[in-house]
């Protein structure tokens, strides 16, 4: 995974940065200090997060799969 520059845009959960063509996720490992994002989160009822973040990719997925859903009644 390429180091992340200091001064990378990064999503506004703080699990993806923009590499200038993409979004990619950030390697919480090395962020800090071993510990995942999952791991520090307080998270739900059953201890899992509650939110997802989205990729560009994803979320024209949902889309697409949504129109298909709408054209088949």
């Amino acid at each position: 995974m390429p180091d992340i520059p200091a001064d990378a845009q990064r999503s506004e959960d703080g699990v993806y940065w923009w590499d200038g063509s993409q979004w990619q996720l950030v390697d919480d490992q090395s962020q800090n200090g071993g510990q995942s994002q999952a791991d520090q989160s307080q998270g739900g009822a059953d201890g899992q997060d509650e939110t997802v973040a989205l990729t560009d990719d994803h979320f024209a997925n949902m889309l697409a799969a949504a129109e298909e859903d709408v054209r088949e009644g």
